[in-house]
């Protein structure tokens, strides 16, 4: 009976393993205080799937209804650039998928309130 479990131990053990790494959803993140104001950013990257990635940024703690520039990019690649309004409770998000690019990806996040000239940047590597 030993004989004939073992083989299937083997191939239970060989599929998960296998499987981790495309499962796997590792976060890092980094976050801060933005400048001349109450502010802070909190900026977030995680696997999306095999070959991309998915950026959040996120401004909390402004006032609401001003508007921010925002501006995203991927080794030095931009994948997001614009204009959003903070929403009732003074926070600003942008989630974007970008491709995973060869080695390690620095995804750089910077956002300016066009009101009161606050700004707030972060990095982080992935």
């Amino acid at each position: 009976m030993r004989t004939k479990l073992l083989p299937w131990l083997a191939i239970a053990l060989v599929l998960t393993l296998g499987a981790g790494p495309a499962l796997a959803h590792d976060e890092v993140s980094n976050r801060g205080s933005c400048s001349g104001g109450p502010s802070e950013w909190r900026l977030r990257v995680e696997r999306e799937s095999s070959t991309s990635l998915r950026v959040r940024f996120e401004i909390e703690g402004g006032e609401p209804d001003q508007v921010w520039q925002l501006f995203l990019s991927d080794n030095g690649t931009r994948i997001y650039a614009g204009s959003k309004g903070s929403d009732g409770g003074g926070e600003v998000r942008v989630r974007k998928v970008t491709p995973d690019r060869d080695g390690a990806d620095r995804i750089k996040a910077t956002g300016v309130n066009l009101a009161t000239g606050e700004s707030c940047a972060g990095v982080v590597r992935y």
